[in-house]
């Protein structure tokens, strides 16, 4: 347990999910930091990639301790991007309601960008009705480049900030790249992502993780008819036939189609998610 000696510095039970991700290949006690009361560890979204976002950040009670903290990481791990969430019941704000943390954040050179619904499904609320427009294969079972190409289409036009930013500094094929990395070393089982289809036409991916839709586009030349209703009920049903109680998503609230459709589909919104980002250039 030696080498776990950063973790140490995490109380529990943070310090126990630190173990149980490095066993996983998500984090490294070198990746992790503390300064006085302010801790912060790097996480990455599967084995072999690197860290993305802040995990377990407690800033303590200076945001200028913790600001440095954050500083210090950034630089000794070489990152050039990395995410942070604050999540909060809805009607609060980071400025009003964790002040300390915003502060830090900020002054570590992060910048708040979006704003997200958080939402949940419940187990015994009713389940959002298959229509029959679409049948579905599993992902994996295409060409990883037929997979690609859709996520690409997909971010054709899409609503959603990270991929807007995505697009903008990196580019199309490298966005797909990440995302499909990220969708295929997810926790769901295997035939979970599927692509729908209607007739021999595919409009769209859903992947449902162990307990959220991780992911869910349709492609542009098939916007407009619906099928993201079909394909988020595809999701749930897997998800809750699964016998999972909670399944959570998030969307930016500023992406209203695919908002109003979670909430079609029996989802009630939870909270609001503030996310900040910090770039090395």
């Amino acid at each position: 347990m030696e080498a776990f000696t950063l973790f140490d510095q995490f109380p529990e039970p943070a310090r126990s999910q630190l173990v149980a991700a490095h066993d996983e290949g998500r984090t490294k006690p070198e990746w992790c930091f503390a300064d006085g009361a302010a801790r912060v560890c790097f996480w990455a979204p599967y084995r072999g990639a690197a860290p993305v976002i802040t995990w377990h950040f407690t800033p303590g009670p200076d945001p200028a301790v913790a600001a440095a903290m954050l500083r210090r990481g950034l630089r000794e791990l070489g990152l050039s991007k990395i995410v942070h969430d604050i999540v909060l019941r809805p009607g609060l704000t980071p400025t009003v309601d964790r002040p300390v943390e915003h502060d830090a954040l900020m002054g570590a050179g992060f910048t708040l960008e979006v704003e997200r619904l958080e939402l949940e499904w419940a187990a015994g609320s009713d389940l959002p009705a298959d229509s029959g427009r679409l049948t579905y294969r599993p992902a994996r079972e295409h060409p990883a480049r037929t997979v690609l190409d859709l996520l690409v289409q997909i971010s054709e036009g899409s609503l959603d900030h990270d991929t807007q930013v995505e697009l903008a500094t990196a580019g199309p094929e490298h966005e797909a790249r990440e995302m499909y990395a990220d969708l295929v070393n997810r926790k769901g089982k295997p035939d979970w992502f599927v692509v729908g289809y209607a007739g021999e036409e595919p409009v769209g991916l859903v992947a449902p993780d162990d307990h959220s839709i991780a992911y869910i586009g349709v492609v542009p030349a098939h916007r407009g008819r619906g099928y993201v209703a079909d394909l988020l009920a595809k999701g749930t049903r897997t998800l809750a036939e699964a016998g999972v109680e909670r399944i959570v998503a998030a969307t930016d609230v500023a992406n209203t189609p695919t908002a109003n459709a979670f909430l079609r589909a029996g989802y009630s919104e939870v909270g609001r998610l503030f996310r900040y980002y910090w770039r090395s250039s």
